[in-house]
């Protein structure tokens, strides 16, 4: 007998508009913290490539939509949530790989710390409301 109580049941319809809304925040979020066109291009590929990918996921192992939707959505929101409250440093950051070149600039230890507690509790969401379908 398990401790945690299961996820309550959402109709498919609200996952999809949650889908929706994760998605067109996340790639606005990162959008306006883009240096360059090629950066904002990027937020967008992102959600795409994310977006296809569950889809194949999903059609290889038969995964159901109740399944896949409060993953996708779980993982884009946990992106986005990442760098909320970190604009102006993600601009920075965003600014100097672009005239450096380089993709590995470091983040500050707050951002970090934010980002690594996004994933862990948002994506530990998607899990449990995944496991209800």
């Amino acid at each position: 007998m398990s401790s945690i109580p299961s996820a309550p049941e959402l109709p498919l319809a609200l996952w999809w508009v949650v889908a929706i809304v994760v998605s067109v925040g996340c790639v606005t979020f990162y959008r306006s913290v883009a240096a360059n066109r090629t950066q904002e291009m990027m937020s967008i590929a992102g959600i795409l490539v994310a977006l296809f990918g569950v889809i194949i996921f999903g059609a290889s192992h038969r995964f159901h939509l109740e399944q896949l939707l409060p993953m996708y959505s779980s993982a884009v929101a946990a992106i986005w949530f990442a760098g909320v409250g970190h604009r102006p440093e993600l601009r920075e950051l965003y600014r100097i790989s672009a005239e450096s070149g380089d993709q590995h600039v470091r983040m500050s230890r707050p951002l970090t710390l934010q980002a690594t507690a996004s994933f862990a509790i948002i994506l530990s969401l998607g899990v449990w409301f995944a496991a209800r379908a």
